[in-house]
């Protein structure tokens, strides 16, 4: 049975792997400092003429990283589901019946028995 854990666990995570965008220095090819629109290609789903906020044709590190960090699922912290429908809930449990007491019903229960009185001397 441990020898499938890995292997799962593995799968589970390669997309969070995969979906990882390229750093600025990645994209940067020339290394002059900015990413051109063709540098910007190579980011999949990047969309640069939105990310280049100072319409300048390149995008500085800090445009390069709101844009990717745009293109990142969100984390638990800003959005519960990732973008996705959201799950159905869970019908909750019913509650268990409470338990029956040893008296039948309409019987009063017993009071409890009071202390002993202690005897005169």
């Amino acid at each position: 049975m441990r020898i499938l854990i890995v292997p799962v666990l593995l799968l589970a995570a390669l997309p969070v792997f995969a979906a990882a965008p390229l750093t600025f220095e990645e994209v940067d090819t020339d290394g002059d400092g900015l990413i051109s629109a063709d540098e910007a290609a190579s980011v999949e789903g990047l969309d640069f003429d939105a990310a280049d906020t100072d319409a300048d044709g390149t995008l500085s590190v800090d445009e390069y990283d709101i844009a990717v960090e745009k293109l990142r699922p969100a984390t638990g912290r800003d959005s519960p589901n990732d973008g996705k429908a959201a799950a159905p809930a869970t019908p909750p449990t019913p509650a268990a019946p409470p338990a029956a007491s040893a008296a039948p019903q309409g019987t009063p229960p017993k009071a409890p028995a009071a202390p002993p009185i202690p005897a005169k001397p």
